[in-house]
């Protein structure tokens, strides 16, 4: 069985993205052993933005926590077997039972990781857009500097991202599993969205699974621009800079309640614990 997410192979991107690579980390350690073979056509399918008329056709098609967002829905046929997705905006788009949209499974995270010092480090974290990190790392890390913040980058390997959320009394981020991690580590957080093309819709997805109202706090970039205008890029760095310290000073954080996230929790492992006994049952065929 092959685990299937987003930029597995860097075909998608030639850099890590966080909230793509986590699942590699992450269910090895839930499934231990489940995930073997990379070209066989039964594919489990991680959490991502992966529902739609893009996924690939498989033998079986294994959902655990995958979200729409983009595109068409795709269709879903007697060859799948779909045990949870990411919130009740997933469900609506694909027709499915309310209950189906539990949270995204990264949120599992917390059962998982155990930082080895767990002393904060950091005032404020800034986890930036990985695209938008990679065409300019420069600003973001000028913005964190002169704000006096931590620039986490969503291009770094995993343990190290996990690692200084942890240790950040508050995450700023722009990239959604950012946000999401940081909420199953119990750091409150404020999502950041810049001019790039992310739908509200899978915020709101992740946002409502956890009974938490989603506010789209934004700022715009020229970064085009700036980079075949250079000396416009301190003005943007200077723009950002004043932008970020309104939204900390006058956003409120989000954070859900224990014992939401934690009845969330039990639930996937409710899932986790239905799928190795299908498994064992020999319902997928290899």
């Amino acid at each position: 069985m092959k685990l299937y997410y987003a930029n597995k192979t860097r075909s998608y991107v030639p850099f890590g993205n966080f909230g793509d690579d986590l699942n590699g980390w992450l269910y090895p350690q839930l499934l231990p052993g489940v995930f073997n073979d990379d070209a066989s056509d039964i594919a489990f399918v991680g959490f991502g933005t992966l529902l739609n008329e893009k996924l690939p056709k498989f033998k079986q098609t294994i959902i655990f926590g995958t979200g729409h967002g983009f595109g068409n829905p795709p269709q879903i046929d007697n060859t799948w077997t779909i045990y949870c997705v990411r919130g009740p905006l997933t469900t609506a788009a694909l027709n499915l039972p309310i209950e189906l949209g539990i949270a995204d499974p990264a949120i599992l995270v917390n059962r998982v990781y155990r930082p080895n010092d767990t002393s904060k480090k950091y005032k404020v974290a800034f986890i930036p857009y990985a695209w938008e990190m990679e065409s300019s790392p420069e600003v973001f890390l000028e913005v964190c500097q002169q704000l006096g913040y931590v620039c986490i980058d969503p291009r770094w390997e995993v343990e190290k991202v996990l690692q200084e959320i942890s240790r950040s009394e508050l995450v700023i981020s722009a990239a959604m599993h950012g946000a999401i991690v940081a909420d199953a580590l119990r750091v409150p957080w404020i999502s950041l969205k810049s001019n790039a093309g992310i739908p509200d819709f899978k915020w709101t997805d992740f946002c409502q699974s956890l009974n938490l109202e989603f506010t789209s706090n934004r700022f715009y970039r020229f970064n085009s621009i700036s980079q075949k205008l250079p000396f416009l890029r301190s003005i943007e760095i200077k723009r950002m800079v004043s932008y970020v310290r309104q939204i900390v000073c006058q956003a409120k954080f989000q954070l859900s309640k224990d014992n939401i996230l934690n009845d969330k929790l039990d639930k996937l492992e409710e899932k986790i614990y239905l799928f190795k006994q299908d498994l064992q049952a020999g319902k997928f065929e290899f």
